[in-house]
Order: C-alpha cells, then structure tokens, then sequence
C-alpha cells in the first residue's frame, strides 16, 4: 500500500490527459486537474484501499463530475446572456448577428475533437488511459453496455473520418 499523497501524483499524468480530452484546452485542462485533486484531498471518504488501480478511477469520476458541472454552468451562464442581449437590445439580433453568431458557433464546434463527448470520453479512457469496460462503466456512471456500445461508435466513426488518410485515398489520388 502506498501513501495517498504518492497516489495521486502518480495519476498526474492521467488526469491531464483526461482533461485534456474533456476540455480541448491545455490550460483549462490544468485548472480541472488541480480542482480534482483539491476535491479528492478534500474528501472525507477517500478510497479505504490505496492502490493506484483503485484511486484512479475514483479521480476520474471526480474529474468527470467537476467537467460536467462546468459545461452546465457555462451553457446556462451563454443561455442568460443571449436572453438579456434579446431583451436589452432587439437590434442586436439582426440577421446578420444571428448569422454570425451561428457561423461562430459551427468554427467552435469544427474546433473541438471530431468526436462527439460522450464517445470522446469512453475512448480516451479506454485507448488513452487503459481502464477496463467495468471502470469506465463507473466513472460515466452508465451501463456496461453503454460503455461498449460507445466505445464501437467511437471506433466506427473514427474509422470514416480517418478513412481518407488509408491507403485507399493514397490509390485513388495517384
């Protein structure tokens, strides 16, 4: 058994790349690592075991929780701003601004990882960090089945975003 503190140094890297595949962002990724492990030393009912293979998932599933909120925070904080911006000024929302706000919306959305967040998750922590279908099952809290299910779409999806790169294209370019 080793220390706590030994613990969750060693899933340093781990949880940054998780954050990383979560955020997109390395400096956002960051800040969520450091609020994980101040949440996890906070936590009055740290893991009884401390092995790595047993912490490790349980900072996920925080990590996870702390991203989540996160993401709902910031979407209700965009929803008040476009109400007050409706009623604060009617003109703002030309045509033209509504066209540019919806072209600034797709290059954010092109921006983040082709996959969408739900198998984005599931996969780095499959292919990336190596957890078992079960400990992925409980850190997005969901079914075996869902994990495997996403983790397939995953796969399937990547397979046809990355087909033009096989040797297929290479053939038809020539």
């Amino acid at each position: 058994m080793q220390r706590f503190g030994e613990v969750l140094l060693m899933c340093h890297g781990a949880l940054y790349r998780y954050a990383r595949a979560l955020s997109g962002d390395p400096g956002v990724a960051e800040e969520l690592v450091q609020e994980t492990y101040r949440r996890a030393l906070a936590a009055r009912n740290k893991p009884a075991v401390l092995s790595l293979e047993q912490v490790r998932p349980w900072l996920f599933t925080i990590q996870r929780n702390i991203w989540q909120n996160l993401v709902r925070d910031s979407r209700r904080e965009a929803e008040q701003e476009l109400e007050e911006e409706a009623h604060a000024a009617p003109e703002a929302l030309s045509p033209e601004h509504l066209l540019q706000q919806k072209f600034l919306r797709s290059e954010i959305a092109q921006a983040v990882d082709s996959l969408p967040d739900a198998y984005r998750e599931a996969f780095v922590l499959r292919e990336v960090e190596e957890l078992s279908y079960a400990e992925i099952a409980a850190v997005i809290q969901s079914p075996l089945g869902t994990v495997m299910s996403r983790l397939a779409r995953a796969r399937q999806i990547l397979r046809r975003s990355l087909a033009a790169y096989g040797p297929e294209h290479r053939r038809v370019s020539r």
